[in-house]
């Protein structure tokens, strides 16, 4: 059975992967980031209650080419559109606040598994839309997989499974990438 808390974990298990080939390779080091839970009831190694103790921050982080990259995965199942209600609050403001602060490469990785296809969108770009969400009374509340074809840049398939370091590169690095 498909539960909502697990229907991106196949996307995970690839990205998870992938950031393993990435560092093994020498290439990054990111890693997925745990959400915090406080436990409750254990019986030995067994977490038998508990709950999350705060928000976390996002997804994955870590760095590359000698800059620190945080990023948000989300799988999405219609053939349409990202809702952003599937986007936290808090995890924009990590993205944003990454970039702001840090200067860190910052963005939201949609998989669309009906298409088969994986859009890195950036956050500056996220960030117009996010704006409009959060009025009161606003209308975009998603962003359509036209504007993800438009405005976002596919994963093209490449050496590892989700090889989104290479489209990393053709934004962020682009004379890495000519090389």
């Amino acid at each position: 059975m498909s539960t909502y808390a697990n229907r991106g974990m196949g996307f995970e298990s690839l990205l998870d992967f992938s950031n393993q080939l990435y560092e093994r390779n020498g290439v990054a080091v990111i890693n997925k980031r745990p959400t915090p839970v406080k436990v409750t009831k254990s019986s030995g190694n067994r977490i038998l209650a508990g709950y999350f103790e705060r928000a976390s921050t996002v997804d994955y982080d870590g760095s590359y080419r000698g800059r620190a990259i945080a990023f948000e995965a989300k799988s999405v199942k219609s053939l349409e559109r990202f809702e952003l209600k599937n986007l936290h609050e808090h995890q924009f403001d990590y993205l944003q606040r990454s970039e702001e602060v840090g200067g860190a490469i910052a963005f939201l990785l949609v998989e669309f598994t009906k298409h088969g296809t994986t859009f890195l969108l950036p956050v500056q770009t996220l960030r117009t839309y996010w704006r409009e969400y959060q009025k009161p009374g606003g209308k975009v509340r998603s962003i359509p997989l036209a504007d993800f074809e438009i405005y976002a840049y596919e994963v093209r398939k490449g050496r590892y499974p989700v090889d989104y370091l290479s489209t990393v590169d053709r934004i962020w690095f682009p004379a890495a990438e000519a090389k």
